[in-house]
């Protein structure tokens, strides 16, 4: 799946907990069974970093941040996400905004 997601389409949402207690509502750039790459411009970050990473329809779960690069960071998930819920979620990243 490419990075780039139309202007129209519905943005996934991750919220991510830091050990501070902070709250960050973050979009969602790409998906995968291991991890996510997020945009993180409202977030100083660094790797290594471990936080809690809440998407549409799931609870928190754990995460490590295992890349920090411009305005994006990749996070790998501590347990994979099912397929199913997968899927859910990428189709997220495509719905146009209103459906």
């Amino acid at each position: 799946m490419a990075a780039d997601v139309p202007n129209e389409a519905r943005q996934l949402i991750a919220q991510c907990r830091t050990r501070s207690g902070g709250v960050l509502d973050l979009p969602v750039l790409d998906i995968s069974p291991i991890g996510c790459m997020i945009d993180r411009r409202a977030w100083s970050i660094r790797s290594d970093d471990r936080v809690l990473i809440k998407l549409e329809g799931l609870a928190f779960q754990p995460a490590t941040v295992i890349w920090v690069e411009d305005d994006r960071a990749g996070l790998m998930f501590e347990q994979l996400l099912y397929e199913p819920i997968l899927a859910r979620l990428r189709k997220t990243l495509l719905t146009p905004k209103g459906e």
